[in-house]
């Protein structure tokens, strides 16, 4: 049984005094907590806060699947708020820029701090075991809208990785599936129709549609050796709970794949992970 360590993801004032200044001149803020594990039901987080007072900012690194993927978030105060995502410049240590970030930032509104919220990226963690593979503490640079920028003091990063991936293996297991054959596959589950048919416009609730209403799903298959779907469950969800149901009970009916593979050419069991958009007159499943 995996025990849950509940952490918020709160940060009691933001970043103000550094948001306006110049990359090359931003002073490091150093860690003001620990490193923080959650083990919540679907993923795995680690959180650290970071600089004191006004300029007291909170990240999160996130990882919910068996690809080394992360999700990364910065909460604080005074973050600039964006219509969507945009082009976003993060660095590390030994790695002088990470290729094709993007983010979204969300203004501070009702007594709840800013953030801006990162795309899932493979990357940014090739970039901080770099780090740790050259042996250099990580300096972690952020350049992001309106002239905001950060660099946030990290310190080592090898034993909060590794207590990252170990998380990620207990979640692995409680999906059924075996950790170390996981790390070895050679391919992940890949559709065999187009996923485009999976959802259709005639699928959307009628209701929510007339109201122009939309949800986010990120849905975890696990998709058997012989390709079949062995179950479905929502990870996370932002919307109507009416999307939750209806994108498993079409993905089950619709969706078609090729199984993983693993080093030796063998197919085995693995997880598919995606995030399914529910907006009026855009594509519903997002890419990988």
């Amino acid at each position: 049984m995996r025990v849950q360590k509940v952490v918020a993801f709160v940060v009691m004032s933001g970043i103000a005094g550094t948001a306006a200044i110049a990359a090359d001149r931003v002073v490091p803020l150093s860690p003001s907590s620990k490193w923080q594990m959650d083990y919540a039901p679907s993923e795995c987080r680690l959180v650290r806060s970071f600089g004191e007072d006004r300029d007291r900012t909170t990240l999160q690194l996130s990882r919910l699947d068996v690809s080394d993927v992360l999700e990364m978030a910065l909460a604080g105060s005074h973050m600039p708020a964006t219509d969507g995502d945009v082009p976003v410049s993060v660095s590390t240590s030994t790695v002088a820029h990470v290729p094709g970030m993007h983010a979204r930032g969300f203004a501070t509104a009702g007594g709840a701090p800013g953030s801006i919220r990162f795309r899932p990226d493979r990357d940014l963690p090739g970039a901080l075991r770099s780090d740790v593979t050259a042996d250099r503490p990580t300096m972690l640079g952020v350049s992001f809208a309106r002239r905001y920028a950060v660099q946030l003091d990290m310190g080592p990063m090898k034993g909060a990785l590794a207590a990252l991936d170990a998380c990620v293996d207990d979640l692995v297991t409680s999906w059924g599936l075996d950790p170390a054959e996981q790390r070895q596959r050679k391919s992940a589950p890949e559709p065999v129709n187009d996923p485009a048919g999976w959802f259709r416009p005639a699928d959307y609730p009628v209701a929510l549609n007339r109201g122009g209403s939309g949800g986010i799903v990120v849905l975890r298959l696990v998709v058997a050796a012989d390709g079949s779907i062995k179950t479905c469950a929502v990870a996370k969800a932002g919307g109507d709970k009416a999307f939750e149901d209806l994108t498993c009970r079409l993905m089950t009916t619709r969706a078609q794949f090729r199984p993983a593979i693993d080093g030796s050419g063998r197919a085995i069991d693995s997880v598919w992970i995606r995030r399914i958009n529910w907006q009026p007159g855009k594509p519903f499943v997002t890419a990988g």
